[in-house]
């Protein structure tokens, strides 16, 4: 018996929804259509995929095998019919962009507008998220490119990057807080604060892959702080009076600073590289083509740099 693709494609969206009903909400088609599909891929393969008796949704190992395979296969797929469908003018298909949620906010919607003016029939999702998040999106394909900080290095070094821009951190203070009576403040006069910093807060319980790097760099112990998944809460906090804030620029542009004063950082080692990241070792889509172009030719962002020569 033959794979179908829709059986690949029906139960990679039940792994990606994480059960058989939801699958069948975002397909929209009956539940019973979706098990059918499922199980019509497993008699074909001669394999279980899924461990039905378990919960969450867990798969069997050959489900574990096929999944980055039958990713590969749906993208290629995709891929190609997207590239022969167009025509010399028009781009169709679909383009999935992991990103970060200030990088989307503040330079993806000029980019974008361009891209679905040029393509009207061109299907584009962006995928916010942290950076390991966002390394998961692009490694199982989910994601066919990714707006992504430089720093840390992503752990597969296939992956490819053009710089984009750098960006300056701020603190984020009430007013009359002393940081703010210097006239240029320095690393080591935020580390003597309580911060509040933008990173993972499982992998970076007390500060931010940036935070932490600076400080580690400039060798000043912190005083120690907290770490939020959003530039938003962050503020918050600080409104709260837990700390100040320590955050890149562009993420301080997304969120409501009244009651508060904002002050750049002085620091050589304390700065955010952001790049436009994909797989080298499979060629680029014509769309996503058309994405890294408009990228690299756009202006940066208000308030960024230019990314030094190595």
């Amino acid at each position: 018996m033959d794979v179908e693709l829709s059986w690949l494609r029906t139960w990679i969206e039940v792994v990606d929804s994480g059960g058989f009903a939801r699958a069948a909400t975002r397909l929209h088609l009956s539940q019973p259509r979706v098990s059918a599909r499922v199980a019509s891929l497993e008699r074909s393969l001669g394999c279980v995929l899924i461990e039905r008796r378990m919960r969450p949704l867990t798969l069997t190992d050959d489900g574990q095998r096929l999944l980055p395979r039958a990713r590969l296969i749906v993208t290629e797929v995709d891929d190609t019919v997207s590239d022969l469908r167009a025509t010399a003018g028009s781009l169709s298909g679909k383009l999935a962009i992991a990103s970060f949620a200030s990088g989307s906010s503040e330079f993806l919607p000029g980019i974008l507008k361009q891209l679905r003016t040029a393509n009207p029939l061109l299907e584009i999702a962006v995928l916010d998220g942290d950076v390991q998040i966002s390394d998961e999106w692009l490694a199982d394909r989910r994601a066919a490119v990714a707006l992504r900080p430089l720093r840390p290095e992503p752990a597969d070094h296939t992956w490819i990057h053009r710089g984009i821009w750098r960006e300056p951190f701020v603190v984020l203070a009430p007013p009359g807080h002393p940081i703010l009576a210097a006239d240029a403040i320095g690393l080591e006069d935020v580390a003597a604060h309580q911060m509040i910093t933008i990173g993972d807060p499982l992998g970076d319980p007390s500060l931010g892959y940036e935070a932490w790097s600076a400080m580690q760099a400039s060798r000043i112990e912190p005083a120690g702080g907290i770490v939020s998944h959003q530039p938003t809460t962050l503020a918050a906090m600080v409104r709260a009076g837990h700390g100040i804030g320590l955050i890149n620029s562009l993420a301080a542009a997304m969120v409501r600073t009244d009651g508060l004063e904002v002050r750049q950082v002085d620091s050589p080692h304390l700065y955010r590289d952001v790049g436009i990241w994909w797989h080298s070792d499979r060629p680029l889509s014509r769309a996503v083509q058309a994405f890294v172009d408009l990228v690299l030719e756009a202006d940066r962002p208000a308030g960024t740099l230019a990314i030094p020569a190595a």
